[in-house]
């Protein structure tokens, strides 16, 4: 999808602050309500924007424990049984496919490192898994919202 200025712009501003309002962001970019809104919508439609959430810090609820869980899968076992086996389990925030020594890479959060022990034992017990390899996060640095390749490009007119 080609995205113009307005688009680029619009974008940003609901990285920032996906609560902000049509007439906010209007104002922002000089354009009516509607008119945001039905770019909004075909942002939507279009698969750019996926969703709207709330970012919630995981300590303040309990979860002070992220850990990066590398999976191996057993040989000749459907690699679809098993995505779909730790897509069941709640703890796993992220599941990505990778190139490398593991098949999969897991994000989770866990209450506890006792937790964590419970959580890397129930996934080694899962059918199809072969091996893991956990590294467990001492602390965050970073976290943040995907960067728009445009961000840093000048602004062409």
């Amino acid at each position: 999808m080609d995205f113009d200025a307005i688009d680029r712009r619009l974008l940003e501003l609901l990285l920032d602050d996906g609560r902000a309002t049509h007439a906010a962001m209007a104002k922002m970019i000089g354009l009516s309500a509607p008119a945001i809104g039905e770019r909004v919508r075909k942002l939507e439609q279009a698969g750019v924007i996926k969703g709207y959430r709330a970012v919630i810090d995981p300590s303040a609820v309990g979860l002070g424990i992220c850990a990066f869980v590398a999976i191996s899968p057993q040989p000749r076992k459907p690699a679809v049984a098993l995505v779909a086996r730790l897509l069941g389990l709640p703890e796993i925030e992220e599941l990505h496919a990778v190139a490398g020594t593991y098949a999969y890479i897991a994000k989770v959060h866990v209450t506890d490192t006792p937790a964590l022990d419970a959580f890397v034992d129930r996934l080694f017990m899962l059918e199809g898994v072969e091996r893991t390899e956990t590294t467990m996060v001492l602390r965050t640095n970073v976290e943040r919202a995907i960067h728009l390749p445009w961000s840093d490009a000048p602004e062409s007119t």
